[in-house]
């Protein structure tokens, strides 16, 4: 089972977005597209076969939240909640699934670059 990851932002990310922070994170990975676009995943290349590259985090579509009750009832370890969240603005709920291990670490590194460049918060639900 992957680990799961949530970030909360007042900005939709972007491909953009993601490929800069991988890029800080770590320049040798790059950004593939899944399921017709469904889902982003970033891998890290494969120098010998730059066409392949393992999957270090998949990132799903962004959704709109409207009801601010919802996201305190599906993330209770967030208790500080951002000042930006119920303040009507828009908030966007995107999810991200890593692996286990080293890969899985760069990964949430990546997602929590993405959220920070976002203003937003990564919360990782494995407790970890």
């Amino acid at each position: 089972m992957p680990r799961e990851l949530v970030v909360l932002s007042p900005t939709a990310p972007d491909a953009r977005v993601l490929v800069e922070a991988g890029a800080a994170v770590d320049p040798d990975l790059g950004l593939r597209t899944l399921h017709d676009g469904a889902v982003h995943q970033v891998v890290r290349v494969d120098p010998a076969d730059p066409s392949q590259g393992a999957g270090v985090v998949s990132i799903m579509q962004p959704l709109q939240v409207d009801n601010v009750a919802e996201v305190r009832r599906l993330l209770p370890t967030l208790t500080a909640l951002p000042p930006w969240l119920g303040a009507g603005q828009p908030v966007w709920w995107v999810e991200a699934v890593a692996p286990w291990g080293d890969l899985g670490r760069t990964g949430i590194a990546v997602v929590q670059e993405m959220a920070a460049r976002l203003g937003g918060v990564c919360v990782v639900q494995d407790g970890e």
